[in-house]
């Protein structure tokens, strides 16, 4: 089975450990299907578990794939600018390289 790195772009993305995430880690539901913004960006909807939903971006995708396939709820952290800078999906984890 592949991981997440796996449809993500190795140059902008580094696979972690959990105990090397970081904090700000945030359980979000995935609502609706993701919008591809271009090859390398999705665009989606998240919500906490208060139903506060907002839209942020995936980027940094492999052209044309998305790494939250099939996924419902998902452990996520966002950057100040919407964007997504850490996922953790039960273990496997990733964070923006800075």
């Amino acid at each position: 089975m592949d991981g997440l790195i796996d449809s993500l772009l190795p140059e902008v993305w580094q696979e972690v450990s959990s105990g090397e995430r970081g904090d700000g880690f945030v359980d979000y539901f995935l609502n609706g299907n993701p919008k591809q913004v271009d090859a390398n960006t999705l665009g989606l909807v998240i919500s906490d578990e208060d139903g506060n939903a907002q839209s942020v971006v995936l980027k940094g995708t492999l052209p044309n794939k998305n790494p939250l396939n099939k996924i419902s709820r998902v452990e996520l952290k966002v950057g100040e600018d919407k964007s997504l800078v850490g996922i953790d999906l039960n273990g496997d984890c990733v964070i923006l390289k800075s």
